[in-house]
């Protein structure tokens, strides 16, 4: 089950520099034109770099999906707090 663009968008939503693109149901996020992570029902996830282990120490790593590599479940953040994440992993 995929997760409707209209739901995608939400997650992101006022966060500046971002797009989304589809890929087989889910999207994928970039900041920047920069690959970060992915949307997948409807969870934002952020990949694992040395730079997100530091910045998300907080938050849980896990499989977006059976057999993909964990990432970073990134929840609760407003666009504000997504926004200032994203500016240090992307600088």
């Amino acid at each position: 089950m995929g997760t409707p663009k209209g739901a995608a968008l939400a997650l992101v939503e006022g966060v500046p520099e971002v797009r989304i693109r589809s890929m087989m149901g889910e999207w994928l996020v970039y900041f920047r034109e920069r690959y970060i992570g992915t949307i997948e029902n409807g969870r934002l996830f952020l990949k694992d770099t040395p730079a997100s282990r530091v910045c998300l120490a907080g938050m849980p790593l896990l499989a977006p999906h059976f057999g993909a590599k964990p990432a970073f479940l990134a929840e609760g953040l407003d666009a504000a707090h997504l926004h200032e994440l994203f500016l240090q992993l992307v600088p």
